[in-house]
């Protein structure tokens, strides 16, 4: 039954590897890893880091000196008319310019000036302040004593970290690997309905069955393109680590979640989603002739997978939610749901092997009806392959 496998696998990973489509992708996504883990520094050349020249219209001297205690160096305060100070900003002596009237402000500019803005607030506020508690004789140390923030140290007992900073990391680490998961199931099990419907649609399908067994070549096709899969996937996972070394934040991520067992449960529950989701595509891409049919064909799985991606982005505001846990033993949306509880609470390890062997069982009755299927569907070119799914079973090899 498996005479030939060995050729079909070897011929349809090399044809994937060495396929432009196969370069392109790579590279756009090592490019867009690269921009996502660099973001900051990336706008950091785009940001106008330097501050205008600003002139406060007023008699409060003190005022442009609070400014500058904020990091605002470069402000001036004078008593100067309306007129002379419009002069000033149409002439490029100043970028922004604010009149004072007590404690509000009016500010003129040729663009919007969002740290200039905030801080005149927050100096005016302190300029209030501070006029305020010595008209009231109130004591400053009272006053500073008051506005001392409490100290408050939380600590969390779940599997996503012990801290905020710890569970934030974990957050991020978890929704970028379901993008991942749900990105990566739905390209590479669509390529594979695609690939077994263009074969078919060219006739190149026939010349294949005739001396391989039909069966052979759906495992072929689903082994092949599942280390094409795995392959591309382990080059963005090194990649985005090696990349994001240099950004803060995402290092943070990496070193509080990003851990081997974080990448263990990952590839596990891909391969475990990819070989459900590789055979329902195989089967329904058979079962047409034309490659828009088959997205047609496939777009009911299409929809499960998508509906167990958006339960697991709901399933992050509170994974230890009942029916998270329900949903991550059903097989269609396990990959995503039961990662996402391992990840983020503390998980039974037999829930865990329960949830890997009914994935297995699935796995292994959907092979089991498919290969059915895909015997006489691979040949079949009829127009309503569903209405005639008996005719296809008979026609099976």
């Amino acid at each position: 039954m498996f005479h030939n496998f060995g050729p079909l696998y070897s011929f349809t990973l090399r044809s994937k590897l060495r396929s432009k489509a196969f370069l392109i992708s790579t590279l756009l996504t090592i490019l867009f890893i690269f921009g996502f883990t660099n973001i900051d520094r990336i706008l950091s050349n785009f940001a106008d880091t330097d501050s205008g020249e600003a002139l406060l219209v007023t008699e409060n001297v003190e005022l442009a000196t609070v400014m500058q205690s904020l990091g605002y160096e470069d402000v001036e305060a004078s008593n100067v008319t309306e007129d002379e100070a419009r002069a000033g900003l149409d002439n490029g002596d100043y970028e922004v310019v604010a009149f004072i009237d007590g404690y509000s402000a009016r500010v003129l500019s040729e663009r919007p000036e969002t740290e200039f803005t905030t801080l005149l607030q927050t100096a005016l506020r302190e300029v209030r302040n501070a006029e305020l508690i010595d008209s009231a004789n109130v004591d400053p140390a009272v006053i500073a004593a008051l506005n001392e923030p409490i100290p408050v140290e939380e600590s969390y007992l779940g599997r996503g970290g012990e801290n905020s900073d710890e569970l934030f990391s974990s957050f991020a680490f978890v929704y970028v690997m379901l993008m991942l998961l749900y990105v990566s199931i739905i390209t590479y099990g669509s390529m594979i309905s695609t690939e077994v419907t263009t074969e078919k649609s060219s006739r190149v399908m026939e010349l294949i069955i005739s001396t391989t067994h039909p069966v052979t070549h759906m495992l072929a096709k689903i082994s092949a393109i599942g280390t094409l899969a795995l392959l591309q996937i382990g080059i963005f996972l090194g990649f985005g680590y090696f990349s994001a070394r240099s950004n803060e934040m995402a290092q943070s991520v990496i070193d509080n979640a990003g851990n081997a067992r974080a990448v263990l449960y990952l590839l596990t529950f891909f391969a475990l989603g990819y070989l459900l989701y590789a055979a329902l595509f195989a089967v329904l891409g058979s079962l047409v002739s034309r490659v828009e049919e088959a997205q047609q064909m496939t777009m009911p799985v299409i929809m499960l997978l998508v509906a167990g991606f958006l339960a697991a982005m709901f399933g992050l505001n509170n994974p230890d939610a009942p029916i998270v846990a329900i949903l991550s033993f059903v097989p269609f949306f396990t990959p995503m749901l039961m990662f996402l509880r391992v990840m983020l609470v503390d998980v039974p390890v037999w829930e865990v092997a329960l949830s890997i062997g009914i994935m297995l069982g699935s796995i292994g009755v959907i092979l089991w009806i498919g290969s059915k299927f895909y015997r006489g569907g691979v040949l079949f070119y009829g127009n309503n392959a569903l209405k005639q799914w008996r005719q296809i079973l008979q026609n099976r090899q």
